[in-house]
């Protein structure tokens, strides 16, 4: 399934410090609860995905081991509220809750309209998606806010879907898709496999706004303290980029999911980007 709100919540047995165990002891197991299937970032194996694996890597940076539970996003604020759950990935400084925020956000999340350059260059407005095929994702005209519903609303050639068909862009099925460009490839790879370098024959169209960040909510600081060290630490080993090189050569994704933490954590991979970024 491919959503642009992602709900991502961890949860961690209950201890007073989740970085360290008793002598003798193993570590309390962090639960990580997980929508689904975000593919690539959570995949449907139920064992990996890019946020799944920068999360596990992180903790286990910190000898800390990780169970992923996989729930429905109506479940999550349940459980976080009956302290089943102790930290939450989609939360925001503007949010009111509990617990303790991170310290900076950690993904970010932007849909683009997709066409293939050669029939369709150039996008300018919402106002242009009116005189073509439009293939969205499941609740879009909410997610994506009343000037899109505005437009979209009574277009007779605009669909919704649960699974992205980015495929039938290629099958002249669609003139346009919206979309996060990673679960785009990721979808496309699976469905049209001879289009597997199929980019340079892609237009991305910036006409939704500027994308949303998500900031981690913990429980406790000494969890929030010991994820973040984790992270520091896959930036300062090379893990991070391992991890995102595998997931690049498997399913073409870019670095624009971590944006965030490689504007803290190296700023030089893309300077004018992180210039421009308002991380609030």
């Amino acid at each position: 399934m491919w959503l642009t709100a992602m709900v991502f919540t961890a949860a961690a047995v209950t201890s007073p410090a989740v970085e360290t165990a008793p002598a003798g002891s193993a570590p309390a197991t962090v639960k990580i609860g997980l929508q689904n299937v975000i593919a690539p970032f959570v995949l449907s194996d139920h064992a990996s995905g890019l946020l799944v694996d920068v999360l596990r890597a992180a903790f286990a940076s910190q000898h800390i081991p990780v169970e992923f539970r996989y729930l429905p996003n109506a479940r999550f604020d349940d459980q976080f509220r009956q302290g089943l759950l102790d930290v939450t990935t989609s939360s925001s400084p503007q949010q009111a809750q509990d617990g303790y925020l991170g310290h900076w956000p950690v993904s970010h999340f932007q849909n683009v309209a997709i066409t293939l350059r050669s029939k369709i260059p150039v996008i300018s407005s919402l106002e242009d998606l009116k005189q073509y095929r439009v293939t969205s994702f499941r609740n879009a005209r909410t997610v994506l806010g009343p000037a899109y519903a505005t437009a979209m609303e009574h277009h007779p050639s605009y669909r919704e879907t649960v699974t992205m068909p980015s495929g039938t862009l290629f099958l002249d099925r669609t003139d346009v898709i919206i979309s996060q460009p990673d679960i785009f490839l990721y979808y496309l790879r699976q469905q049209l496999p001879q289009h597997r370098n199929a980019d340079a024959e892609l237009a991305y169209h910036d006409i939704l706004g500027p994308g949303r960040f998500y900031w981690m909510r913990f429980r406790t600081a000494a969890q929030r303290d010991a994820f973040e060290r984790g992270v520091g630490q896959l930036y300062a080993n090379g893990e991070i980029d391992r991890i995102l090189a595998r997931y690049q050569r498997d399913y073409g994704v870019t670095r624009d999911f971590f944006i965030a933490l490689d504007c803290r954590f190296r700023p030089q991979l893309a300077p004018q980007k992180c210039k421009k970024l308002n991380l609030e």
